[in-house]
């Protein structure tokens, strides 16, 4: 039999995380969910009889906390197969310039992309050690340009400042890291799990083709 293959993935409050570790559960990965605050507790009790998997507590703005989960990667796990940078937050609905607070968007890319490159290079030694690494950093419409100028797309009208920078921010990191990577074995992709069809108001949504080009990306 197939030996497990072995998942991180990250949340810290788009309700995703759990829906991904399902999907990665039934096609034999072994899934450690690393997750923030409330997602924590949630996921706790989701995973607490579940064989395969392991829930760990992470503040992803904290340096000692992401060394914690490095420290259980390396120490009981020695190799990853899959890097799932899930983890977001999303606050600022609305907001003008005037109304921004410096604090609140510096959060938001701490978690939304800084933590994402101390992730990707924290794990980057363990996912050498995988025979088909991959990276699958999970983006946003709202980070890209174009859609957010079309009229017609969903969430064209919002004004997300710190969220959407940050998704932006992220889609063009993982196009430079894939340059990076292209003459290794490890992989990286965007994945943006909300299209338009599923657009609903802060509501998640895993439509089948979603699910179906998610599968592609990991099987």
């Amino acid at each position: 039999m197939e030996e497990n293959r072995i998942a991180l993935v990250t949340e810290a409050g788009n309700g995703l995380g759990g829906m991904f570790a399902d999907l990665l559960l039934e096609h034999n990965y072994k899934v450690i969910l690393a997750a923030a605050k409330k997602s924590y507790q949630s996921l706790a009790k989701q995973c607490e009889e579940v064989e395969d998997c392991k829930v760990i507590e992470v503040d992803f703005t904290s340096n000692e906390s992401l060394c914690r989960l490095k420290h259980v990667l390396y120490s009981y796990y020695g190799k990853l197969d899959l890097l799932l940078n899930n983890a977001e937050v999303v606050n600022g609905f609305g907001q003008k310039i005037n109304q921004l607070v410096l604090e609140d968007v510096k959060y938001q890319f701490d978690v939304n992309f800084f933590a994402v490159l101390k992730l990707v290079q924290m794990t980057k030694p363990l996912l050498e050690k995988s025979n088909n690494p991959k990276i699958i950093n999970v983006t946003s419409g709202l980070g890209d340009i174009n859609k957010m100028k079309d009229k017609t797309f969903c969430y064209s009208d919002y004004s997300l400042t710190a969220y959407a920078t940050s998704k932006a921010a992220l889609n063009m990191y993982t196009v430079l890291q894939a340059r990076e990577f292209k003459p290794t074995k490890i992989s990286i992709h965007s994945f943006d799990p909300v299209v338009r069809k599923y657009c609903t108001y802060n509501s998640v949504i895993l439509g089948e083709d979603v699910r179906n080009a998610f599968m592609e990306l990991i099987v």
